[in-house]
């Protein structure tokens, strides 16, 4: 079996320390299977756990190598549309149930990390969204508007202020969500899949799926040395899902996320760059995104295109995006560089699918896993525990073919730098 290290990153460095799983070897049986040891996955498994059920975790390496262990951190109680497109995508019961698990996740996250005394540098400062252009001005308006009528705590800053608040004068309008924050997200995604074995989850790293068989009102699950007897198998894979539950894979567009960590900066250059300790991220489509982290460095994250980070394009696009963003840091060494797959929707929506009796999938997060991937996590093992799909907070809906996929991954992969040639035109020209 090929066994994976922990993707380089400044998380991998700094995070708590790994968990120690064994390797699935042996035919057992369990009351729920879940698929993936990352948040949504970890997240399930203790509400779950902590119900008395008995409960096993397959991961194919382990506990938060893909995108929960790499991603940037931040935690934005936000979607990407205003509330009343997501009613209108999804009928107003559905759509307002999700609209409000957006506006109580970051709190679902911070409550969770004081609760299991997660050690995970969590900081709930706020965040702040700022517009690229002039044209993304107006949609900020909206959706500040828009989202402060269902409760969130969302105003305007703009000029002086959010230079000051910024430490750069790159933009001049943005949203603040004071309930955003960040968190160091592997040590997140370990503290939860802790927390989960310490009420009786049994979590196996090394043990990727094969296949799943319906094996009479229950589910065989099968990894290359072992298998699992359950009554329910639910899948928790996001931007690394695979083809084995059929056609689930075609429903999301893996995007690589490009995350980046600067040298420990100057006292007085790091006291300068977001002072009051917010999050940041732009309206652009090839998204800027970053943060302060507590050994004075600065982490920095964009889109590209290779998820080890080594091509010499997206090396480029992290150096450039960053001077572009904060001049002052211009020429600063890189000292970490990664990526990670994250999972794009038609409808930049989380998706909840229940194909078949007794399977369940969660995914689709569109750049708010750490907020989202948590409450999904919450929200299938309710359903599992007994909760009517129609009063779920996420609907259950059927597979949605995401269109990107119908083409070649080199096509995906060309809608990077496309993506940026228009962010700059419209940077330019608006």
């Amino acid at each position: 079996m090929n066994h994976q290290k922990l993707h380089p990153s400044l998380w991998s460095d700094t995070a708590t320390p790994r968990i120690p799983v064994n390797q699935l070897n042996s035919h057992i049986s369990a009351d729920v299977v879940i698929i993936g040891a990352g948040i949504t996955g970890s997240r399930a498994a203790l509400e779950l756990a902590k119900q008395g059920l008995n409960v096993v975790v397959l991961e194919s390496q382990e506990p938060g190598w893909g995108a929960s262990g790499r991603t940037g951190g931040q935690v934005n109680p936000l979607a990407h549309d205003t509330p009343e497109k997501i009613c209108s995508y999804l009928g107003e019961k559905a759509g307002m149930g999700v609209v409000n698990a957006y506006v109580n996740s970051a709190d679902e996250v911070f409550s969770l990390v004081k609760k299991y005394d997660i050690n995970c540098d969590a900081e709930q400062n706020g965040w702040l969204r700022t517009a690229h252009c002039n044209r993304s001005v107006k949609k900020l308006e909206l959706m500040a508007t828009a989202w402060r009528k269902v409760g969130l705590d969302i105003s305007y800053v703009q000029g002086n202020e959010l230079h000051r608040l910024m430490g750069t004068k790159t933009y001049n309008t943005a949203t603040l969500t004071p309930k955003g924050g960040s968190v160091q997200p592997l040590s997140y995604t370990r503290g939860l899949c802790s927390a989960a074995i310490s009420l009786g989850a049994r979590v196996f790293g090394h043990s990727s799926v094969d296949r799943i068989e319906r094996r009479d009102s229950r589910w065989k699950v099968t990894t290359k040395s072992g298998s699992v007897d359950t009554k329910w198998v639910v899948f928790c894979t996001n931007g690394y899902t695979d083809s084995v539950l059929k056609g689930l894979n075609k429903t999301i567009v893996p995007l690589v996320s490009l995350q980046s960590a600067t040298a420990p900066l100057p006292e007085e250059i790091y006291n300068e760059i977001l002072p009051s300790g917010y999050t940041y991220a732009d309206t652009r489509r090839v998204i800027f995104y970053g943060r302060k982290v507590k050994d004075k460095r600065i982490v920095f994250g964009t889109l590209g295109v290779s998820s080890d980070c080594k091509k010499t394009s997206d090396v480029k696009r992290l150096y450039n995006g960053l001077a572009e963003t904060f001049p002052q840091l211009k020429g600063i060494e890189l000292t970490h560089k990664w990526g990670g797959q994250i999972a794009h929707t038609p409808d930049v929506l989380p998706h909840l699918h229940e194909p078949q009796p007794g399977i369940l999938a969660g995914l689709g997060y569109n750049g708010r896993g750490v907020a989202m991937g948590t409450v999904m996590g919450r929200i299938m093992a309710e359903r599992i525990l007994g909760k009517s799909a129609e009063d779920l907070e996420i609907p259950v809906t059927n597979y949605s073919n995401a269109f990107l996929r119908h083409f070649s991954d080199t096509a995906v992969k060309l809608a990077v730098p496309t993506f940026e040639i228009m962010d700059a035109l419209e940077r330019r020209f608006t």
